[in-house]
């Protein structure tokens, strides 16, 4: 299941990070001044995307590890172990995994689409060229908020199963069938050889 999540999550990251390079592609017009006036570089970009990313993936795993900590903080049933902790530094190699993958494999996607279409194979120009120069750092920035995400979600999961593996060895109380097996105490009942006592013959005299 986590490796599933995590082949899902590159396939998602590269299909967003090609849409959005392609809706920020500039027209003839932009080139031309972009030629004549000078634009972004290459780094500059590569900062913002990278920055705004990791910003968005610190914030994801601090909302997490601060949710799951004053959850453990209310928890009044005695707990054998500690929670799970939060790692930081799984999460930032799992960041670096999915950038390194996810660049590659929309570079070598783009380059299958260019050959599809007939123009030629361009293998890794399509990764590092100048026509898809804005397709790396987004990836990038795309894959430390999915790394955030998929870790977030399993630290979450990780105090779930916890706390229902607590839950399970006490049985709820069911008040219906706690109150049919309870005797019910209701009024004594009466005799029925009431109705048919004798009545007492007076005292004799004597």
């Amino acid at each position: 299941m986590r490796v599933l999540s995590r082949i899902l999550a590159a396939a998602f990251v590269v299909l967003l990070a090609r849409s959005i390079a392609y809706a920020l592609t500039p027209g003839p017009a932009a080139r031309v001044l972009e030629h004549r006036a000078g634009g972004p570089a290459l780094p500059m970009l590569t900062l913002v995307a990278v920055a705004l990313g990791a910003s968005l993936a610190i914030a994801i795993c601090w909302l997490a590890a601060f949710g799951v900590r004053e959850r453990e903080l209310l928890e009044r049933r005695a707990l054998e172990e500690p929670g799970p902790r939060f790692s930081p530094v799984r999460t930032f190699a799992l960041a670096l995994i999915l950038s390194v993958t996810t660049s590659l494999a929309g570079g070598l996607f783009e380059a299958y689409l260019h050959w599809r279409a007939g123009l030629g194979w361009h293998g890794m120009h399509c990764v590092f060229g100048p026509v898809h120069r804005d397709l790396l750092p987004i990836a990038t920035s795309l894959s430390f908020v999915a790394a955030a995400l998929l870790a977030a979600a399993e630290h979450v999961a990780r105090w779930m199963r916890r706390t229902f593996a607590l839950l399970r060895p006490v049985p709820p109380e069911l008040p219906w069938l706690s109150a049919q097996l309870r005797p019910a105490a209701g009024p004594p009942r009466a005799s029925r050889r009431v109705g048919y006592r004798r009545s007492r013959a007076p005292p004799a005299f004597s």
